[in-house]
């Protein structure tokens, strides 16, 4: 059909000038656009779909990305320093048998704490770190093996309650 209307516009132009004939790539392309459907999408996949550049809720909006620490690396640094007065606690669950209480560090790690146990993110327990949730006090306490006690308190301090 698109031969059909190529030939009939052909010869209804007239007589053709005596310019150079055109090159057989030039008419391939031309035919070529010719063929596409009208209305064809130009989208992509990677365009539709934006869910993998969404930043991560736990870390403060000034961070950024956070960087993943390749298994390698995590070998050659040693053992896991972690630093429980620089955490953050963000909730307290409860589940039908367990209590769990979820923390943020400094440097952008999560942490769970669950059955008295502080586990990373790629659910490892922490070595040297224990803690106790008291549920019903909203607060949380982290405890290293040095028996240094950190305290978190979830939700309003009694002192911005007394507060006017």
């Amino acid at each position: 059909m698109i031969l059909s209307t190529l030939a009939l516009l052909l010869a209804t132009a007239g007589p053709v000038s005596a310019g150079p004939a055109p090159s057989p790539a030039a008419v391939a392309a031309s035919t070529a656009a010719a063929q596409m459907p009208i209305g064809t999408s130009t989208q992509t996949v990677s365009t539709i779909y934006t869910g993998d550049r969404v930043r991560d809720p736990f870390l403060p909006a000034a961070m950024g990305e956070r960087t993943a620490r390749r298994a390698d690396d995590a070998k050659s640094l040693g053992p896991e320093v972690v630093d429980i007065h620089g955490m953050t606690l963000r909730g307290i669950m409860k589940d039908s048998k367990v209590d769990y209480a979820l923390f943020a560090s400094e440097g952008g790690g999560t942490y769970l704490l669950r059955g008295g146990r502080l586990y990373n993110e790629r659910n490892k327990p922490v070595p040297g770190i224990t803690g106790v949730i008291k549920l019903k006090q909203k607060t949380v306490e982290l405890v290293t093996a040095d028996k240094d006690v950190q305290v978190f308190r979830l939700g309003e301090d009694e002192k911005d309650k007394e507060k006017p």
